[in-house]
């Protein structure tokens, strides 16, 4: 970790070094020191903070061209923030939920078919991200955050709806 020499700079980052033989030689590359988090709504938060640290740990690696390996971390946090948004509205479901597959739950379980269509998506590209064979050649890391941003879109718009409709009945 070093310093930016620059008086009204002074951030932090990571620069990257190389062994050849006995010498080290600078590698040109570097990475901030002071990584930016992704702000979730209170909505979210509430739902599932979880979900909120896994997703910012996984955009915190891709912030660092962690390439690899931030999709197997985007693919854990939506399954935090199905399974969190199961139980919150469907507690007695809980043990089931815990156990089952997230494709499974999202089928069995998700009533909205919009939540439904999108994260079954997410899930597919998510997968692609952990296996040793792409199913979905031609799609990428932007589009699995496209997903999962329109999951959590979803999920904040039915928590949102249910909200007023609780505090406003007719």
């Amino acid at each position: 970790m070093q310093v930016c020499p620059n008086a009204k700079c002074k951030k932090t980052f990571i620069a990257y070094y190389y062994q050849s033989g006995s010498s080290i030689h600078y590698d040109d590359r570097t990475t901030q020191g002071e990584l930016i988090g992704k702000e979730f709504s209170e909505t979210i938060n509430s739902i599932s903070d979880g979900f909120v640290t896994i997703y910012n740990q996984a955009f915190s690696a891709e912030q660092q061209n962690l390439t690899e390996i931030c999709g197997v971390g985007y693919r854990k946090a939506l399954e935090f923030l199905i399974k969190d948004y199961l139980i919150k509205n469907n507690p007695e479901l809980t043990e089931k939920v815990e156990k089952k597959l997230l494709g499974a739950c999202i089928a069995e379980y998700i009533d909205d078919s919009r939540i439904k269509s999108v994260a079954k998506r997410a899930v597919w590209l998510g997968n692609d991200e952990t296996h040793y064979i792409r199913k979905w050649e031609g799609r990428n890391l932007a589009d699995l955050k496209k997903l999962i941003e329109l999951t959590v879109h979803w999920i904040e718009m039915e928590f949102l709806t249910m909200s007023f409709e609780i505090e406003m009945p007719e």
